[in-house]
């Protein structure tokens, strides 16, 4: 639980660089929105853990949430994906430890629900990021600022500018 809060938190950083700082309103939204998401899925595992009356300590870091230092020195949207992704990485290997740790206490509603819900989630967050990276990655390098912002309007157009529910 710790983790996705971390993860909520990084993104929402993100969000701000992107959003302020660079005036990329379609990114901001992007990274609004999965922090958002991140939050709403360590509020679920809470509560199926709690539900099931498991043991919660072991879903909290003790160090608590942190900021990522590749989040730190973010300064442009090629770089905020990378640790985006990054991000999303480590969240899932947590994921998949978790996963084996409830295949070895044959627990099998555990699994179904990491299954079907944190690591479907991590899943589809590393195949969005992976879109944009290879989208980036095709472009030409005097073409790269036209694709960062054709990608933030498009952005733009699909989660709305999601800036005005942060800074208002």
């Amino acid at each position: 639980a710790t983790q996705e809060l971390t993860g909520s938190y990084n993104y929402l950083q993100l969000s701000s660089k992107l959003g302020t700082n660079n005036a990329y309103p379609g990114f901001a939204s992007l990274f609004t929105k999965l922090s958002d998401d991140d939050s709403s899925e360590a509020h679920d595992l809470v509560k199926f853990l709690a539900l099931r009356k498991a043991k919660l300590d072991r879903l909290i870091n003790v160090n608590g949430v942190s900021i990522r230092a590749d989040i730190k020195g973010t300064i442009d949207v090629v770089n905020a994906l990378s640790a985006a992704r990054n991000q999303n990485k480590e969240a899932w290997n947590i994921a998949v430890r978790c996963h084996q740790e409830a295949d070895n206490a044959k627990d099998a509603n555990v699994q179904d629900y990491l299954e079907s819900h944190v690591l479907d989630h991590h899943i589809e967050v590393d195949r969005l990021l992976e879109d944009f990276k290879n989208r980036f990655d095709e472009a030409q390098e005097s073409e790269l600022k036209l694709v960062i912002f054709m990608l933030d309007e498009e952005l733009l157009n699909t989660y709305g500018d999601r800036r005005k529910d942060i800074f208002s």
